[in-house]
């Protein structure tokens, strides 16, 4: 079953019990659950939770806004130059994305724009981390909108929360009279708050990010020429060699020193050890042999591992092979012949460790190793030692998740911040230019950008998610 369609058949699911609970409690209860959902503000539609309240309303009082006024419109004032750049830089980004596509014909076609698919291209461990970054990012989005509205005398019917699929938002209730009335510079600063807060929200996960190391080090943690194991998967073929604590040297004689390099070390060495192996003559496979036949089909041995070779296959204690001489063919041995791991994969790997048994061995597709042994580039004696990947992760997830909500609302299409974004921007230069241009002129021109804008973001997207479905299909 791919994984596409058991995502399909997980949503299909929930929403299916979310509704089918509505209605029931509907027929059951009547009234009285209509009028808690109502007192409540909550409303479930058919692949749609949301709350709405006016709790926050007070939260932007206008004593606050009026106290700090000036550097509230100051403030706003230059998000709303970043969002006129932001506007014609993401129409300029998203045709680079589509042109690149379909002119780039490789994986990485698609890089500039994926759709991020829970339980598919995400793992399941980062799911949650992942939507509730994307939530605080929403909420920092229309916290914009709200305070820049708030700055120009627009009142907030209310706020709140929805749910869409299995993505999470939020929003603001303005008053569309009063926002109507404010004129084209104050709308285009209402407008590109959410843009601009996405930014600076961006910039700042961006600078943590970067200034960890310095951090950290005043919390206790330290960083050696090593990785830190912090937890192993109960599924890892290593679960019972590497624990957690665990520092991590090298890989075949290739130095991890962090995160990245134990990454390049794993995935090199599908080129570097493919032909690798050991120069055995008789006398030491006589001494190295086990008393299990590995190379029968169907029988394993935690000690030894089938080697194969131009005399024929041996099955002896893999660690102390390491000891001799490496080679990729016979000519690379003075005597005997170059027995190589005989497997499937054909992949032998000796990860040196700081546990009492300095290596472990393993043998397989370097990617198990990956996905199933989870690292940290710091250490401590006193404190967690997952809290630098969980702050690292979450500070990644924000620069990537505000960065593409900036681009993404800032597109002059149809339904998204751009849209009402360049309205304003237009109304503004042709007020400042002081010519007369009718309004028809200006709304057609408008139009026509939004047109374009939603074609282009609709095939960008459209061919982005067809790239994920037939990578994981």
């Amino acid at each position: 079953m791919s994984q596409i369609f058991q995502l399909i058949l997980r949503v299909s699911s929930f929403w299916f019990l979310v509704n089918f609970i509505h209605i029931l409690l509907t027929k059951l209860l009547g009234e009285k659950y209509n009028f808690y959902l109502s007192r409540n503000g909550i409303f479930v539609k058919f692949v749609q939770l949301q709350w709405h309240t006016k709790r926050f309303n007070s939260t932007l009082s206008q004593g606050f806004v009026w106290r700090y006024s000036s550097k509230i419109a100051l403030w706003f004032t230059c998000g709303a130059y970043f969002g006129i750049i932001a506007m014609f830089s993401s129409i300029l980004i998203l045709m680079y994305t589509f042109i690149y596509s379909f002119v780039k014909e490789s994986e990485d076609s698609s890089k500039i724009l994926t759709p991020v698919v829970p339980g598919v291209n995400l793992p399941n461990s980062q799911i949650i981390p992942y939507l509730l970054t994307l939530l605080i990012s929403g909420i920092f989005h229309e916290y914009g909108h709200a305070l820049a509205a708030a700055r120009e005398g627009v009142s907030m019917y209310g706020s709140g929360l929805f749910m869409f699929l299995i993505y999470p938002a939020a929003f603001v209730d303005l008053n569309t009279e009063a926002l109507k009335r404010c004129d084209a510079f104050q709308r285009l600063r209402i407008f590109c708050a959410g843009v601009w807060h996405n930014c600076i929200m961006m910039v700042g996960a961006y600078v943590i990010w970067t200034s960890l190391p310095f951090t950290l080090f005043f919390l206790g943690y330290t960083r050696e020429h090593a990785v830190t194991v912090t937890s192993v998967d109960p599924g890892s073929a290593l679960f019972n060699q590497i624990y957690s604590g665990t520092k991590i040297y090298s890989v075949n004689d290739c130095p991890v020193i962090d995160k990245v390099s134990w990454g390049q070390c794993l995935w090199g060495s599908y080129d570097k050890t493919l032909l690798k192996g050991n120069c055995l003559d008789e006398s030491i496979i006589s001494e190295l042999k086990s008393n299990t036949d590995c190379c029968k089909e169907g029988v394993t041995s935690p000690k030894s591992i089938c080697f194969n070779s131009t005399a024929g296959t041996q099955c002896v204690y893999a660690r102390r092979t390491l000891d001799q001489l490496n080679c990729t063919s016979d000519r690379d041995c003075s005597v005997g012949h170059c027995y190589r791991p005989h497997s499937k994969e054909g992949f032998l790997l000796q990860l040196v460790h700081s546990s009492s048994d300095d290596t472990a061995l393993f043998i397989g597709d370097p990617s198990h190793l990956y996905y199933t042994i989870h690292l940290s580039d710091y250490s401590s004696k006193w404190f967690w030692s997952q809290l630098p990947n969980c702050i690292e992760m979450f500070m990644i997830y924000i620069v990537s998740l505000s960065g593409a909500l900036a681009i993404f609302n800032a597109v002059p299409a149809f339904y998204l911040d751009g849209q009402h974004m360049l309205d304003a921007f237009l109304e503004f230069i042709i007020g400042q230019s002081g010519r007369r241009v009718s309004a028809g002129l200006i709304s057609n021109l408008s139009f026509v950008i939004q047109l374009f804008s939603t074609v282009l973001i609709a095939v960008n997207v459209l061919n982005a998610f067809v790239s994920v479905c037939v990578m994981y299909k």
